[in-house]
């Protein structure tokens, strides 16, 4: 009987062994099948969160270039020989007399006085004669006021009221014209206006 029990003792350690060794089995193919589930999910949120994003970048450099060049044309300085080259009409005239506004264009509709037919000579000698809008002639004598002869003084003798000394001034000579800030007192009466004269050809 003893030898039954140790039989039955035996068996028994042998049968919970091997229940023990198939619990083991399952748990561990249970456990394996768990970690391998979690390893995949930790795979799968590492690698999309990993994602590696790649830009191209092309840089284009555009170079410009430029060179500046400016050319200062001088007005040609006015001499004896072009201003009393010929005569100089009126060809534009804006300014203020006594108070009231002159404006004068050569052919013109808007004209509040008429200069068709005033002009001035200025000759070599520093004499010259003007003549006022009816073509009477009066005669003046001139000199450059400045060594740059951008300034013009010249004195009419007018019969009434009497000689009258008219100032130019910024005289500029170009493209064949004469651009000039000119002003004068004749009697009681102050002037100052900008013209433009052009050739008086006979």
């Amino acid at each position: 009987m003893l030898a039954i029990l140790k039989y039955f003792s035996s068996l028994r350690v042998f049968i919970n062994n091997k229940v023990l060794i198939n619990s083991m089995k399952k748990l561990l193919n249970f456990t394996s099948i768990v970690v391998v589930i979690v390893i995949s999910i930790l795979e799968l949120s590492v690698s999309s969160c990993r994602k590696e994003v790649i830009k191209e970048v092309i840089s284009r450099d555009t170079i410009i270039q430029r060179d500046t060049v400016t050319i200062i044309k001088k007005d040609t300085t006015l001499s004896v020989e072009l201003l009393t080259a010929h005569g100089w009409k009126l060809q534009e005239l804006r300014g203020v007399s006594g108070g009231s506004l002159v404006y004068y264009s050569r052919g013109g509709s808007n004209n509040t006085e008429n200069f068709d037919d005033e002009y001035i000579i200025f000759k070599a000698d520093k004499t010259g004669t003007y003549y006022d809008p009816f073509r009477y002639p009066s005669p003046l004598t001139w000199d450059f006021g400045n060594t740059e002869n951008t300034k013009i003084v010249y004195t009419i003798q007018f019969p009434q009221p009497g000689p009258v000394v008219i100032t130019w001034e910024n005289v500029v000579y170009k493209n064949n014209s004469l651009k000039i800030d000119e002003y004068w007192t004749e009697g009681n009466v102050n002037s100052h206006t900008q013209s433009i004269r052009i050739p008086a050809v006979f």
